[in-house]
This record gives C-alpha cells, sequence and structure tokens, in this order.
C-alpha cells in the first residue's frame, strides 16, 4: 500500500496552521520548507549538534529526528 500525504494542524507561536506531510516528512523540514520558517536550522541533521531544536509543549525536542 502506498503512503498518503496526511493532513495536520500544528500550533506555531501560538497559531494554527494546516499543512500536508508524509510520514518521512521531519518537523524541521516541514517549518522550514511548507512553512516557510527558517529560523529552525538544520546542520548536523542526525540530533548531534541541537541547531534544530524547538520547544513542543515547553519541552526541548531535536526537530531534526521528529518524523509524522
Amino acid at each position: 500500500m502506498k503512503a498518503e500525504p496526511t493532513l495536520i494542524t500544528l500550533t506555531v507561536n501560538g497559531e494554527q496552521r494546516e499543512v500536508r506531510v508524509w510520514p518521512t516528512d521531519t518537523l524541521a523540514d516541514t517549518l522550514r520548507e511548507k512553512l516557510g520558517l527558517t529560523g529552525t536550522k538544520v546542520m548536523c541533521d542526525e540530533g548531534e549538534c541541537g541547531s534544530c531544536t524547538v520547544l513542543i509543549n515547553g519541552k526541548p525536542m531535536l526537530s531534526c529526528l521528529m518524523l509524522f
């Protein structure tokens, strides 16, 4: 069975945003490429450097490792 994109709603900086994501999309790439929020940086893309850290429900998370 072929994967399909899923429509999700993210709350980013207090604003709700709808976006279609594939199961292989990372949160970092979604924020940067689909929502145009380039403040999130991706350097090592392996979770080692911490440059992609975002707050999710008040807790720091590595967005380059988070898949949908």
